[in-house]
């Protein structure tokens, strides 16, 4: 299988340039020749969401937030959203995931489609307004399953590219790196435990009969409809964040700032427009460290030097990776997601810029690739972030 980056350039060497954009494939975002950014994110139910333990607003959240986050990325405001969504075709539901052993009374099936629309869109347009920017229409069509594109436009005089890196800056990072990715992986160790627990008490159903008990939460979104108070998903309640038997409220949990990071990873737009004209090279953290800075690297044909000790990782990230028995920095140059800001810059920045961390995590200088200095050692760095070709599609990431 070509890897993400393999079959973009055999589609840069297909398509040609007329003249009416100013930077094409490449970037986050292109950049048309009046400043304006536009860029789409395509989203797959089971690939970059997961309905067992996200509600549809939660849904709209993310996807706005990945989908902005790209504008942002390209030190624009964002302006208009288009979406693209794909419904659930209705029998495909009723046979996969709305089969229950105790059927309950619901409202009829528009209603229910009706009430799962507007939770979704409740979620982006929760983004859009903290954003600034509004939906502005797009298409709605009948798949096989939940999918949704978002095309979303910004605008900006002086766009801040992959390619600006220069020997001699500093290398930033805004935020906590790794954070999403360890929410995620709690999630999904949680419903794996709730369904193995379903297995077991069932006394040995039969695996389809279990499977269809654990997807009653999807049926209800969409059979019934979204319930409007259904902020932070079932996987937020008290009962599901218990630390064994000294198991504490939601609230002072210590996995709750990962698993939010996750669910709503929310652009750093305010912090892009403090810092815009100190950077020289921008890309957001949404393929992992590792990887985005290797973008960094090859558009701007230099070397990145990393440090292992000034990486900012949450004491809540570092405590996943001990229980997990993880390496941290192997986990967050791997982890993606987190949709931070990875830029470099001449300056010398504060550590805080319109509330938000600011690190800086490394410099530029001549050469080639990524490197990191650990241990008294400066090694080459190897491992990759995610790539959306080579993806196991049992670990649902974006």
């Amino acid at each position: 299988m070509l890897s993400e980056d393999e079959l973009i350039r055999i589609i840069q060497s297909t398509v040609k340039s007329r003249g009416r954009v100013r930077l094409g494939i490449g970037d986050d975002a292109a950049v048309l020749t009046d400043g304006t950014v536009i860029t789409t994110d395509a989203y797959a139910e089971g690939v970059h969401f997961d309905l067992s333990y996200m509600s549809l607003r939660q849904v709209g959240e993310r996807c706005a937030c990945g989908a902005i986050s790209d504008v942002v990325a390209m030190a624009a405001e964002p302006e208009a959203v288009l979406v693209a969504l794909a419904l659930p075709r209705v029998t495909s539901l009723q046979s996969a995931v709305c089969r229950s052993p105790s059927p309950r009374p619901s409202p009829a099936r528009g209603e229910g489609v009706a009430n799962a629309v507007r939770e979704l869109y409740r979620g982006i347009e929760g983004v859009c307004k903290e954003m600034g920017c509004e939906v502005a229409g797009g298409d709605i069509i009948v798949a096989d399953q939940l999918m949704l594109a978002l095309t979303v436009t910004g605008k900006t005089k002086t766009p801040k590219l992959r390619s600006g890196a220069r020997p001699g800056d500093h290398l930033y990072v805004t935020g906590y790196l790794g954070s999403a990715e360890a929410g995620r992986l709690l999630l999904a160790e949680q419903v794996r435990s709730q369904k193995a627990k379903a297995k077991s008490q069932s006394g040995g159903e039969d695996a389809d009969e279990v499977r269809s008990q654990m997807s009653d939460a999807r049926c209800q979104k969409w059979g019934r409809g979204a319930d409007a108070g259904e902020v932070r998903g079932q996987m937020l309640e008290a009962r599901s964040l218990k630390s064994g038997s000294e198991g504490r409220g939601a609230k002072g949990d210590w996995r709750l700032p990962l698993v939010s990071r996750h669910l709503r990873p929310i652009p750093r737009l305010g912090a892009m427009l403090a810092l815009k004209s100190r950077i020289h090279g921008l890309i957001d953290t949404s393929d992992g460290l590792a990887t985005d800075a290797r973008h960094l690297c090859e558009m701007s044909g230099v070397r990145i030097v990393l440090d292992a000790e000034a990486l900012p990782v949450l004491p809540a990230t570092m405590r996943f990776c001990a229980e997990k028995n993880l390496d941290p920095i192997d986990f967050v140059l791997r982890a993606g997601e987190d949709y931070e800001l990875l830029f470099t810059s001449r300056h010398r920045l504060p550590d805080t810029v319109s509330g938000v961390k600011v690190t800086r995590i490394g410099h530029v200088e001549n050469g080639r690739g990524v490197c990191i200095r650990r241990d008294g050692r400066v090694l080459p760095v190897t491992v990759s972030g995610y790539d959306h070709l080579e993806v196991d599609h049992g670990k649902t990431g974006c």
